[in-house]
């Protein structure tokens, strides 16, 4: 990625430099694009924060849109619609972006929205980030839909919303310069398995800024799939998303995500994060 060559090219190269010492003194530039992209100055920071203002005024709108009945599609269609009357771009694939998950039988994940219709007593959960001037959002949102008679969430599923909470608060205390992305990742993760739900099955977060998925470190557990990744070193000016969730057989999914900016001594949020579960 960083230096522009396929395998094919790689080999090629590699074949003409046969014979001479090049070979052997050959190296990726990987670990200075990386840098290169992940420490953001502060007008890179600016244009993030516009594009998570966006975002979380999208939601928003969403929200007061959304009725039981609709379906995941009628959501989607409706936060597309936002994006091309703001001129904004989705932050990774179109038809995936916003991801939208009703109740407990909906695929959780980056799939495209399904017919299914939203229903008192459903979570639904959202991942959603636009592309504004060249720089992306990565946030996930929740909302509970009221049953008849019902005026706040089971307490299960507040309870749950709690929990997400407080995983992604532990991930965010931890999260400064100097420290790894797998101490971040086993902070957050313990908090879940300490509660007696399984762990989430991908990493914590990532970094973020011209891609949904920008620069190189991640904020994840030492599973093969990331290599060395989870065990680069943060540090100051780099931007990460802090993401985690659990499942509740009966309600779906409770999933949050933040956007955060790690600074001299810690970390800042970059947007109003969500600590209570709303309810419609």
């Amino acid at each position: 990625m960083a230096d522009g060559l396929s395998y094919g090219m790689y080999q090629l190269l590699i074949k003409m430099l046969a014979g001479t010492p090049f070979v052997e003194r050959l190296c990726s530039a990987e670990e200075i694009i990386s840098a290169l992209n992940g420490r953001k100055t502060s007008s890179e920071v600016a244009l993030i924060k516009a594009a998570i203002a966006e975002t979380l005024d999208i939601y928003q709108q969403t929200f007061d849109f959304m009725q039981p009945g609709m379906t995941e599609k009628d959501i989607a269609n409706f936060m597309h619609q936002q994006l091309a009357d703001r001129s904004l771009l989705a932050a990774w694939t179109y038809d995936g972006c916003p991801a939208v998950n009703s109740g407990p039988h909906s695929p959780v994940g980056h799939a495209a929205p399904t017919d299914i219709q939203l229903e008192p007593g459903h979570l639904v959960h959202f991942d959603f980030g636009v592309q504004k001037d060249g720089y992306c959002s990565d946030i996930q949102r929740m909302l509970y839909l009221l049953r008849p008679g019902e005026t706040e969430p089971p307490l299960e599923v507040q309870q749950g919303f709690d929990l997400v909470r407080k995983a992604v608060e532990a991930a965010r205390v931890v999260l400064r310069p100097g420290v790894t992305g797998l101490a971040v990742d086993q902070a957050a993760r313990q908090v879940i398995t300490d509660a007696g739900y399984p762990e989430y099955h991908y990493a914590t977060g990532h970094q973020l800024g011209k891609h949904a998925h920008d620069g190189g470190g991640i904020l994840g557990p030492q599973w093969e799939v990331y290599g060395d990744l989870p065990n680069q070193i943060i540090e100051k000016d780099q931007v990460y998303t802090i993401e985690l969730g659990i499942a509740l057989s009966e309600y779906g999914y409770i999933g949050l995500e933040e956007d955060v900016l790690v600074t001299a001594d810690g970390n800042e949020y970059l947007g109003e994060p969500q600590i209570e579960l709303v309810a419609k």
